[in-house]
């Protein structure tokens, strides 16, 4: 382009409105101005690896970039569901090639990242049949057995139940947080989704903690603040739950949610996954009134994406 006195001009016009729009953008951020997004909807039409990687891709942009979550040189831990020992099919297992994606994502943006969880059942059988651990070597991450002498003991700031809750080291010694839960019901607790999820990793005995289940289950996210969850919702288990059920028993709901409050997460995922109402569930009631988030789904700011 021949350089002119008008295009120069216009040049220097469209930089500086450019860097102007820029500057406003960080001065809204800086003064919390900016509208926020409390959650970002990942819908496709198929599900193939291909979409999964797709959907995790659109997922972290519309949250701002992997960068807001993850930094060069930092320690990321994803936390799946991985309780049983049962095949992904079965939907009792976070979907491994979701977990993959994460986790590739996670180590191109030059993060150590380990993947874990405390199962129900023998942690190597479980690993093994839900392809967490086939997902784990493909990509080149660590894959944690938690080991019992590894919990250390925490206050739990204005637990319901609790006082204190054993944390495993690696969860409160890591830069960022990531839980993957899979969407599906379960008998005790009506759902389980991303606050339910923590309890893989917390020590004790989980007997005692379905003892007042939705009351403990509060204290573990007082406990133990995630920084971001990407929740599952490819393949949901709507009955039978958490580790039986028929295939009749599975939907194909192709959705991934995103967002940093596990409340509101969780309570969208109730309403919209499973057409239940967020304030039937005793822990969502109890995490709404403790201040954690609110289970008001229509007053959330959304984005909704198609991939």
């Amino acid at each position: 382009m021949k350089i002119t006195r008008k295009n120069l001009f216009l040049s220097i016009i469209s930089a500086t409105g450019f860097l102007a729009g820029n500057y406003l953008k960080g001065l809204k951020r800086a003064f919390g101005l900016e509208k926020k997004t409390d959650l970002v909807i990942i819908k496709t039409n198929t599900v193939t690896e291909k979409s999964i990687y797709a959907m995790v891709a659109k997922g972290f942009e519309e949250m701002g970039g992997i960068q807001q979550f993850v930094k060069k040189g930092s320690k990321v831990v994803i936390k799946p569901n991985i309780g049983f020992n049962s095949t992904p099919e079965r939907a009792h297992t976070t979907n491994p090639i979701l977990v993959e994606a994460v986790a590739t994502m996670c180590k191109h943006a030059g993060a150590i990242v380990a993947i874990m969880d405390r199962p129900v059942h023998n942690a190597r059988l479980c690993y093994r049949s839900s392809g967490i651990e086939e997902v784990a070597k493909k990509v080149g991450v660590d894959y944690v057995y938690m080991d019992r002498d590894k919990f250390k003991t925490v206050k739990v700031p204005g637990g319901l139940n609790l006082d204190t809750l054993d944390v495993y080291e690696d969860i409160l010694e890591a830069d960022c947080i990531i839980n993957m839960p899979i969407a599906k019901h379960h008998s005790a607790a009506d759902l389980t989704l991303a606050m339910k999820n923590l309890m893989g990793v917390i020590g004790g005995n989980r007997g005692y903690y379905h003892i007042n289940l939705h009351r403990n289950i509060v204290d573990f996210n007082k406990a133990v603040k995630v920084h971001l969850i990407i929740l599952d919702g490819l393949r949901i288990l709507t009955k039978h739950g958490p580790s039986s059920g028929s295939p009749a028993d599975i939907k194909e709901s192709k959705t991934i949610i995103f967002g940093t409050n596990p409340v509101m997460v969780d309570a969208y995922a109730a309403k919209q996954l499973f057409g239940i109402e967020p304030s039937s569930i005793g822990y969502l009631n109890l995490a709404a009134q403790s201040g954690m988030g609110s289970i008001n789904i229509t007053a959330y700011s959304t984005i909704t994406r198609t991939v």
